[in-house]
């Protein structure tokens, strides 16, 4: 019966630490890492994404994220596709949104990015009737 005890306690430390390392995405996540609505202003698309990078963490520690999709619209009309929908369903908007892409160019000695400016449809994970990951985009 302790062994028992113990290998379940194991088991839920273990659980509870790849929790805390890796967390389960989040809406809130979601929306720092990918939402910009209205869009900030720059005075070119390389330019916003070097600032929005390194504003939402995605340079931080010496890491340079090699690719990021922000999306610029109210973040209700995103909302929308996971309501009533499973945990983990992938759903894909109707309409387009003007989105800019950022991918990294240099990583040495800092963080450098171009950015690109698309409308395009948004896919997006869901979970708890909201959004929590952005699956991809496509024109």
């Amino acid at each position: 019966m302790a062994m028992s005890s113990l290998w379940w306690t194991a088991i839920l430390l273990l659980a509870l630490t790849v929790s805390m390392c890796y967390g389960v995405p989040t809406y809130q996540d979601f929306l720092y890492k990918h939402m910009d609505f209205p869009k900030t202003s720059f005075p070119s698309n390389a330019a916003y994404c070097n600032v929005m990078m390194v504003r939402r963490g995605m340079t931080a520690h010496g890491r340079c994220k090699s690719f990021n999709t922000f999306v610029h619209t109210d973040p209700r009309n995103l909302n929308t596709l996971c309501i009533n929908q499973p945990d983990q369903a992938l759903r894909t908007t109707r309409r387009h949104f003007r989105i800019t892409d950022c991918k990294l160019i240099r990583s040495h000695p800092t963080c450098r990015y171009s950015g690109n400016q698309f409308n395009r449809r948004v896919r997006v994970g869901c979970r708890g009737g909201l959004p929590v990951h952005l699956d991809g985009t496509s024109p």
